[in-house]
């Protein structure tokens, strides 16, 4: 079993566990960016499988992207940006792959 750790703060500055490096950021100078976290990207029968990925690998993101993305609201101060993939209603701009 892994222990998780809770970010140490000092000041204005968070010190985080990382790899390969530890590290600190400054969460009112730091964004955090979510990147397709959608189900036609991360599960089976969307479009990131049709392509060929192995979409089953993309589960083991989710709970430790929830976390970060919970700690950042707590605190309150850090930006955070979804990105989303979105479509006219009559799905004239989506891609041949998906029709």
């Amino acid at each position: 079993t892994t222990q998780q750790q809770q970010p140490t703060m000092a000041s204005n500055t968070v010190s985080l566990t990382m790899k390969p490096q530890n590290g600190s950021i400054e969460p009112s100078r730091t964004a955090l960016l979510i990147i397709d976290m959608q189900k036609d990207f991360m599960e089976v029968g969307g479009f990131g499988e049709s392509l060929g990925n192995d979409v089953t690998k993309l589960q083991r993101a989710v709970e430790p992207c929830r976390r970060l993305l919970d700690a950042a609201r707590q605190r309150g101060e850090m930006l955070i940006i979804h990105t989303r993939e979105g479509h006219r209603s009559d799905l004239t701009d989506v891609h041949s792959h998906k029709n």
